[in-house]
């Protein structure tokens, strides 16, 4: 479904992607899906970006049997080459996790003399970067590393991403994708996230809470688990915000 309202726009200086294209399009149009919606089916045409404005959704490559592997989570403000001119053709399928808002931005959108189109150029290519540092991060640790190990880079890779942009609070932040989607994005079977998870809570590593909301209580002994040095994994995947 589409709907037109205006993108939130200010007199500052942009400091998100989300920001830059709002000075550029103010009534570009914002559509929503539900949650479990297909948005874009991998292989259709595409020839533009996806600019994901709220909610959770992810990019998933599909085996010829029905295997799914989540290649990449996107989170409210991140982006998503889906296709380009010269290579119009959806690469991977964009499904909503949760009740997304979202923006497409045509090619032409981006390429321009004004400023404006300079700033929003540099976000999204600064964004391609970092989702390449995840991708690589993730990939590396496919079908090499243990269940523990993957389970906790997927678990740290999501709370650093959110504690980024405000949306965890004293280690808790919502999870909103159940055990399937934890093992698609993992490379990991149902079984395999239960046990690993459950070990995960018995030794006080994290906290299922409520309402699909998780707490992780021992970041360092997840990140050892995870073969990831905290500090370094946040310069490697996240914007470094203006100063």
């Amino acid at each position: 479904m589409q709907i037109n309202v205006a993108l939130q726009t200010s007199h500052a200086a942009p400091c998100s992607a989300v920001d830059a294209y709002a000075a550029l399009r103010p009534k570009q149009a914002v559509r929503r899906a539900v949650k479990g919606r297909t948005v874009v089916q991998e292989s259709d045409y595409a020839a533009h970006s996806m600019l994901l404005l709220d909610g959770w959704a992810a990019l998933s490559k599909t085996m010829p049997e029905g295997e799914v592997q989540i290649i990449d989570v996107m989170l409210p403000g991140d982006f998503a080459l889906v296709g380009a001119e010269v290579a119009p053709v959806a690469a991977f399928t964009v499904e909503a996790l949760t009740d997304i808002t979202y923006v497409t931005i045509p090619l032409e959108h981006v390429n321009g003399p004004a400023p404006e189109h300079a700033e929003l150029r540099g976000f999204l290519t600064a964004m391609l970067v970092t989702a390449q540092a995840r991708m690589s991060e993730l990939l590396l640790r496919m079908g090499r590393s243990s269940a523990a190990c993957r389970l906790a880079y997927t678990l740290l890779e999501l709370y650093v991403r959110l504690e980024h942009i405000g949306l965890t609070r004293n280690g808790r932040f919502l999870l909103p994708m159940n055990q399937h989607k934890l093992g698609e994005f993992a490379g990991l079977s149902n079984v395999h996230v239960c046990r690993t998870m459950r070990r995960f809570v018995r030794n006080g590593l994290v906290t299922n809470l409520d309402d699909h909301e998780i707490a992780l209580n021992d970041l360092e002994t997840l990140s050892d688990l995870a073969g990831i040095d905290l500090t370094r994994f946040r310069e490697e995947i996240l914007l470094r915000r203006p100063q």
